[in-house]
């Protein structure tokens, strides 16, 4: 018999991201059965009382806080999937300051200044974090990363195109803007130096996005509901779609990776880098100017 070690609480059951979790980690999805019995969805905390719920009655929650700050004394970590990014640090930073290791949903934050002092804060206090989006360690984007990785010094251009949502109740262009800003970064290097959006209409956002020794695009496509990513080097083109079917149970493994090691996955950096480029598009789609962007350190 295997001891539960971890008692998880969610923080925004108004994403479906919420649900997804819950029925993985607490193997209410029986094709994960077994993989994560050393942790469990015990409580959860959300505005809409139909997603609470839904969650005690299809996934295996046991209660529902009145309040973040509530789940304190009830959980070992804590899960951040409130849709709008500008509640993320206000939610993680008590159980941080707890002790309580956290995964943090996409975006980490909607501040760039906030994330690198939310991290800072964990890193002093030797509390693992992880999250953002899904999308960077998919199967597909990691073979497409590692393409680019091997023909780094042969990159002519590329391209990554995703879906985004420019208007909504969560944060408009930030809610969504995470997972192709992962991708991209995860691929083409995480510290670009400037960010330009050469289009914007109902269809979304084209950016060109500069490094130093190639440049590259960004297409952000209102509507469209697929991801793909392409690598132009002077040996050829490597072309990838991006598939979803791993997301949601990558996520849980590296947060449970993370649990059981106490080790973060990447580095503080790649945390809370894609916070200040999508800082810098919005700034550029914005006022229609080139923009730098800012190269966090935490």
């Amino acid at each position: 018999m295997v001891n539960i070690m971890f008692r998880i609480g969610i923080l925004g059951s108004e994403n479906s991201h919420a649900m997804a979790f819950s029925k993985i980690i607490n193997g209410i999805d029986p094709t994960y059965s077994g993989e994560f019995d050393d942790m469990t969805v015990v409580g959860t905390f959300g505005t809409d009382d139909a997603s609470n719920k839904a969650l005690l009655e299809q996934a295996g929650v046991t209660f529902i806080a009145d309040s973040p700050k509530d789940l304190l004394g009830h959980v070992d970590a804590v899960m951040v999937t409130a849709r709008d990014g500008r509640y993320h640090a206000e939610y993680a930073r008590p159980f941080i300051e707890a002790g309580l290791p956290a995964f943090i949903d996409k975006p980490f934050t909607a501040d760039p200044a906030e994330a690198v002092a939310l991290a800072r804060l964990a890193k002093e206090k030797n509390v693992p974090l992880c999250g953002g989006s899904s999308l960077k360690a998919c199967m597909e984007t990691e073979r497409l990363a590692s393409y680019a990785a091997a023909n780094r010094d042969a990159i002519l251009t590329g391209a990554v195109f995703a879906p985004v949502s420019m208007k909504n109740n969560y944060g408009d262009f930030w809610f969504y803007a995470d997972h192709l800003t992962e991708i991209s970064l995860a691929v083409f290097g995480w510290n670009p130096k400037w960010v330009e959006a050469v289009g914007r209409d109902d269809k979304g956002v084209t950016a060109l996005v500069g490094y130093d020794a190639y440049n590259i695009t960004n297409h952000f496509c209102e509507g469209m509901y697929q991801y793909a990513g392409t690598v132009v080097t002077k040996h050829g083109i490597h072309t990838q779609s991006i598939g979803l079917d791993d997301a949601y149970p990558n996520e849980c493994r590296t947060f449970a990776r993370m649990l059981r090691t106490g080790k973060i996955h990447g580095t503080w950096d790649q945390l809370v880098q894609p916070v200040a480029y999508m800082q810098a598009l919005h700034q550029s789609f914005s006022t229609g100017t080139r923009v730098s962007v800012e190269e966090l350190h935490v």
